[in-house]
């Protein structure tokens, strides 16, 4: 054979071990002794598959608007959670979106900063950017959308709306906004 396709069959097998060798991941040590593990405690520990098994799952009612912010609808959205700091930052996560593209969710553009149960009133306190505000019409839903999703939970007896931290009179500055606001 000449040099040339020598060299061509060389390149070849070179691109072939590479694309090979890029595809492959190890699956032993190869080798390498075994390292000694060293327990870390509980609270360290990244979770397990055990541990996102023993989350809770519940289906809730989700309430969104229609595409006009002319009437409030309802999904139904599985959720899930391991304690309930975590349900009530699902819910609230699942207010900021819709199953379905022809409705708007009310919470969608609004930051949800914290959630907090005290003595049976849920604080939430929450920033709305200036592209988060809604009409009157679209505030009214919004306040509705969060007391009816959120007052299926039988331990939520009121929930009290801060706005970056304050009692605020109004979420946007249209309805009157209560604290608490109670079943």
């Amino acid at each position: 054979m000449t040099t040339s396709k020598w060299w061509g069959i060389a390149a070849v097998v070179l691109s072939i071990a590479l694309v090979a060798g890029c595809g492959s991941k190890p699956t032993t040590n190869a080798g390498q002794p075994e390292q000694p593990t060293t327990e870390q405690p509980a609270a360290e520990q990244p979770a397990t598959n055990d541990q996102k098994d023993n989350k809770q799952e519940q289906s809730i009612q989700v309430y969104v608007s229609d595409d006009d912010l002319m009437e409030l609808k309802t999904y139904e959205k599985k959720i899930q959670f391991a304690n309930d700091e975590e349900k009530y930052k699902a819910v609230l996560e699942a207010l900021q979106s819709s199953e379905n593209d022809n409705d708007t969710p009310l919470w969608k553009k609004i930051e949800f900063k914290s959630v907090k149960m005290d003595n049976g009133t849920l604080v939430i306190d929450v920033h709305i950017p200036e592209d988060g505000h809604l009409g009157a019409g679209g505030e009214q839903f919004a306040l509705e959308a969060l007391t009816k999703t959120l007052f299926q939970f039988d331990e939520v007896k009121a929930i009290d709306v801060l706005v970056d931290g304050k009692a605020e009179e109004s979420l946007m500055g249209h309805v009157t906004l209560e604290h608490p606001i109670k079943r």
